[in-house]
């Protein structure tokens, strides 16, 4: 499947529709995502989307410079992470497989950073901590699945795939950092 190189809501939903029935067991992975240029794109793309619809919310009583800072950081992260990931295949010579894993890999996460901003901004709105509990099985799931994409697509074994799952962590808890950080005193 190729991926127009529009972002419209239509897309976004469409797409999320697609990688939750994949995740349920509904769709197979294979044929369900593009794996060109124009689809990591798009990825991408919601991925930016998605942290400013989940980031609003708690932005408003923030400064606007955590929230662009937020933003920037989003994106680094994930241009990094790609970078990483592409320089891991063509070391295992893999390369490529980096856009059938990539664009898949990026719609679980998008998946995973809109549900569990939700949950966050749900802990924010009924100040109740507890909700967090939500997402355990949330990222459970999706790493699971994360990992499964690595492991079918790349096809070099569970220890790989859970190595850029863990890759993928480790981004994104240092970009998190970074951020919070700068945002604390």
């Amino acid at each position: 499947m190729s991926a127009s190189s529009g972002l419209s809501p239509q897309i976004l939903l469409g797409q999320i529709a697609v990688s939750l029935r994949v995740m349920a067991g509904r769709q197979p992975l294979a044929g369900s995502f593009g794996a060109d240029t124009p689809a990591l794109w798009q990825a991408i793309g919601a991925g930016m989307v998605f942290t400013l619809l989940v980031t609003i919310y708690p932005g408003v009583g923030s400064s606007l410079s955590l929230f662009a800072a937020t933003f920037i950081a989003q994106f680094i992260g994930v241009v990094l992470m790609l970078l990483l990931m592409h320089m891991i295949l063509r070391g295992v010579g893999r390369p490529q497989k980096f856009l059938p894993f990539a664009v898949p890999f990026l719609w679980i996460e998008n998946v995973q950073q809109l549900f569990g901003g939700m949950i966050q901004n749900l802990v924010i709105l009924a100040s109740d901590h507890t909700i967090l509990l939500l997402i355990l099985p949330l990222a459970i799931w999706t790493c699971y699945w994360m990992w499964r994409i690595g492991r079918d697509v790349i096809g070099k074994g569970g220890f790989l795939a859970a190595a850029l799952v863990g890759l993928s962590m480790m981004v994104d808890v240092t970009l998190l950092f970074a951020v919070q950080s700068r945002a604390l005193p």
